[in-house]
């Protein structure tokens, strides 16, 4: 895989499949970019998929100071991956759990360069959520998860459109998911039965043609609201 190097020396593993709009898939907590080989072949068939491993996983570096872990420098390592595939515009972003929300961070901080989110089994921090204190040992990137900013204000200035996916019985996330749904101006919201977290994984045909769906639709200017269950 090559990577690009950021500050600190940390260096940022990826790869780039496909030709075609850009899609950059975010892998969720203690993984990495294999995840998604499921959804590699038909999403990088029509498209340019960047699949990218998060500081901390996988082939990228893992910085010992728990302050090169946050939100906003995932987002800003995203940027540099795009930058160094030569992408520099209309990047279809999306994420799962710990990867949505870096791609809810990528399109706060990055709205001109984001065409349209995939956010799946991922939510917002609530308003009254507290910071999270953890023992001695946890990684950073977790830390940055249980510390990052609360993103619920800055839905409704989202513009773009956006596919929420998440599971049936993941009873943590109904309520996350009511966030997005309520803040986010232009939202296809699809929940996939018999799942908990992990939808990918669990159901990645499913996951994959509902993707695809959205995809599709988006291309065609069609309008992509309302609420699915499959």
């Amino acid at each position: 895989m090559p990577s690009v190097a950021r500050p600190g020396g940390v260096q940022i593993a990826y790869e780039a499949v496909g030709e075609g709009p850009a899609i950059a898939l975010a892998h969720g907590f203690g993984v990495d970019s294999g995840m998604w080989w499921p959804q590699r072949a038909p999403l990088s068939e029509r498209h340019r998929l960047i699949l990218w491993d998060a500081r901390g996983h996988g082939g990228s570096s893992t910085p010992a100071a728990p302050e090169a872990y946050s939100m906003p420098l995932f987002a800003t390592d995203l940027d540099a991956v795009l930058t160094d595939a030569g992408i520099d515009s209309n990047t279809i972003i999306g994420g799962m759990s710990f990867g949505g929300q870096i791609a809810l961070q990528y399109a706060v901080d990055y709205p001109a360069r984001t065409r349209a989110l995939i956010l799946s089994d991922s939510a917002p921090r609530g308003p009254s959520q507290p910071d999270s204190i953890e023992p001695p040992g946890v990684s950073g990137a977790f830390l940055a998860m249980a510390q990052r900013p609360d993103l619920t204000p800055a839905l409704p200035s989202l513009t773009v459109p956006v596919l929420v996916l998440y599971g049936e019985h993941d009873q943590r996330l109904i309520g996350g998911v009511a966030r997005l749904a309520n803040g986010l101006p232009q939202r296809r919201v699809v929940c996939l039965t018999g799942c908990t977290h992990g939808t990918s994984a669990q159901r990645p045909r499913e996951w994959t043609q509902a993707v695809l769906d959205f995809l599709g639709d988006i291309e065609a200017g069609r309008p992509i609201s309302g609420e699915v269950t499959i």
